[in-house]
């Protein structure tokens, strides 16, 4: 086994959530066999909840013009199309 320690500054329950569920995710995405073990201080309560929260985000919806994720995915397939439209 392998491990890896991570030492964060002072940053708040927020952040701290952020970076766990963000380890996670990219340990999750590459297909590891791994653990991530928050420290003492970590209240599983609020880590689940920040996780919830992301679901809130939305590449379609949010705000008049989408959430930044709506509107760089809409970019991207505009130069798409432009791009064939023109014969690129």
């Amino acid at each position: 086994m392998r491990e890896i320690t991570i030492r964060l500054g002072v940053v708040s329950e927020e952040r701290y959530a952020d970076i766990v569920n963000a380890i996670w995710m990219q340990m999750e995405a590459i297909g590891c066999d791994f653990t991530v073990t928050p420290d003492e201080q970590a209240v599983p309560a609020q880590l689940d909840k920040r996780w919830d929260d992301y679901s809130q985000v939305s590449w379609e919806e949010g705000g008049r013009r989408g959430t930044p994720q709506a509107i760089a995915a809409g970019a991207d397939r505009r130069g798409i199309r432009d791009r064939v439209d023109s014969g690129e």
